[in-house]
Parts: structure tokens; C-alpha cells; sequence
């Protein structure tokens, strides 16, 4: 009779034991995927960006929270980037001086982030190195830099090219101080850009400054 109650308190506490693994893991999935399919759901901000001097525009931006892409060199295409079997997430914008060009959007204007963190983010491109007619324009970095708290946006356009091994490395202190120098009355319009080869090359620079705020009345009616 001893043996069967030991029996019975072992089956018992192993059942306990089961139960338990099986609810932590199943509100552990229920967290993560209701979390990825919010995200999935969670609707763009659309934000107008006043510019601090009147000789740039508006700027229209489209913030959004949507997959992770990559570029999958042997399928020769962009994929969704997968850890774990998870979704990735990332934040995405959307920049035109023409609003109406949101009608027709397409996922290679959306620029992806090359540095985020809790007061920054900063997205980047190149532009200029085409033309139909004449020679091209020289190729520019841009690289645009949100401050999240109170969404002033830093447009700053320079010759730090990724694919020329002048990647520009960033941290809170360094946006800090870009920000500063764009508020200040006098500013450098040039810069010193180190090269893979240890030499600097002094290279053109511009800082302009933005005000966005979010609404909706930009929001494309498709």
C-alpha cells in the first residue's frame, strides 16, 4: 500500500512538472507570435518634415515596422530574414518630396537602417551616378537620422560611400554632435574621411535640419 502511494505521489509530481512546461511554453509562443503578428498589422506613420532653411522642401516620410530583409546572394534577390524560425523586424522609411509619389510606391525606395538605438535611428542611400544626358552627378551618401523622442530629422549628405570602404561608423555621442553642429550659427561644410588605406581625404559635406510631426491626412486613398 506504501509503494502504490509513493507510486502514485511520483506520477503526480511528474504530471505537475509536464503541465507546467507545457503552459510556460505555450504562453511563450502565444507571446512571440501574437507580437510578430501585431507588428506584421501595425499601420505606417505618416509624418510631414518642415525644413529649418527655405531653400530645401518638405519632406513627406512614410515610418513603418515591417520585415527584415536581405540580400540572398544565390537566389540573386531580396529575401525576409529568418532567426530561429522567427520574422524579423525592422523600421523602414519612406521619403518623397511629392507626396503623390506614395500612389506608386515600391519596396527598393524604402530605405533600411544602418544604426538604431533607444534616441536614434539613421537610414541611408546613395543618389547622383546616373544620367540620361551629359555626365552623371557625382555619387552622395545620405544618410537620414531621426531622433525619436521629439522626431527632428538630420539630412546630412556627404561622400562616406558603404561600398568605398568609407562606411561612416556611428554612435549616440557622434549624432549628438552632428546635431549640434547643424544649430550652430557657423558650421564646416567639409570633412576629413578616412580611407582603407589609413589616408584622409577632405570631402564636401551638408547639414540641413527638420521638423517632422505626424498626420494622417497624407495617407495615400488607394
Amino acid at each position: 500500500m506504501k509503494k502504490s502511494f509513493l507510486k502514485i505521489e511520483k506520477v503526480s509530481k511528474f504530471h505537475w512538472i509536464a503541465i507546467s512546461v507545457i503552459v510556460i511554453s505555450f504562453f511563450t509562443y502565444y507571446g512571440v507570435t501574437s507580437y510578430i503578428s501585431m507588428s506584421n498589422k501595425e499601420e505606417p506613420r505618416w509624418m510631414v518634415c518642415n525644413p529649418e532653411k527655405d531653400y530645401r522642401k518638405t519632406l513627406y516620410l512614410k515610418f513603418h515596422i515591417t520585415d527584415k530583409i536581405q540580400w540572398d546572394h544565390k537566389k540573386y534577390k531580396w529575401v525576409k530574414s529568418k532567426r530561429t524560425g522567427l520574422r524579423e523586424m525592422m523600421p523602414t522609411i519612406e521619403m518623397h518630396e511629392d507626396k503623390s509619389h506614395f500612389e506608386k510606391s515600391y519596396y527598393l525606395w524604402k530605405l533600411r537602417p544602418i544604426y538604431q538605438s533607444d534616441k536614434y535611428y539613421v537610414f541611408y542611400q546613395t543618389t547622383g551616378g546616373f544620367s540620361l544626358w551629359g555626365n552623371p552627378p557625382p555619387v552622395k551618401a545620405q544618410h537620414i537620422i531621426m531622433n525619436r523622442n521629439d522626431l527632428s530629422l538630420l539630412y546630412y549628405e556627404n561622400e562616406w560611400i558603404r561600398n568605398k570602404f568609407r562606411k561612416r561608423k556611428y554612435d549616440d555621442e557622434e549624432i549628438d554632435k552632428l546635431f549640434k553642429e547643424v544649430n550652430s550659427i557657423v558650421y564646416s561644410r567639409t570633412e576629413n574621411i578616412l580611407l582603407s588605406n589609413g589616408k584622409t581625404l577632405l570631402a564636401l559635406k551638408s547639414l540641413d535640419l527638420f521638423q517632422c510631426k505626424e498626420v494622417s491626412s497624407i495617407k495615400p486613398k488607394i
